[in-house]
């Protein structure tokens, strides 16, 4: 089987929006946090390593990274890796929060743009 035969569409491009992200709920992986970054496609794990908000309501930065809609924390959509912790109130911790709970990377998951749609592949 190629990958095409087993390739699973998740979101079209433009369903997107502003924020670039999406929560795609039924995909074979349970919900995926989905979009764009810096002109490529990303889908990694749903949920904040802080207090388990839904990363695909969030939103992508400047920068590329994936902001939890939560408190602020940042996510590099290609490693999964957490490149700031919680703002706000928990900004005093925010360096204990990423290098306890940002040890942890969100799980990533093989993604191309097709037909202006993004593939689970």
């Amino acid at each position: 089987m190629s990958s095409t035969d087993t390739a699973t569409r998740l979101i079209a491009v433009d369903d997107l929006g502003a924020s670039q992200v999406a929560v795609v709920p039924d995909s074979p992986h349970g919900a995926l946090a989905v979009g764009m970054s810096a002109g490529q496609p990303f889908a990694v794990s749903n949920r904040c390593r802080h207090l388990f908000a839904p990363l695909g309501k969030g939103k992508v930065d400047d920068d590329g990274c994936l902001e939890c809609p939560w408190h602020g924390a940042l996510f590099d959509v290609r490693d999964g890796s957490m490149v700031r912790g919680p703002q706000g109130a928990f900004k005093p911790i925010s360096g204990a929060v990423k290098g306890t709970l940002g040890a942890r990377k969100l799980k990533t998951y093989p993604v191309e743009v097709r037909d202006g749609a993004i593939w689970l592949v």
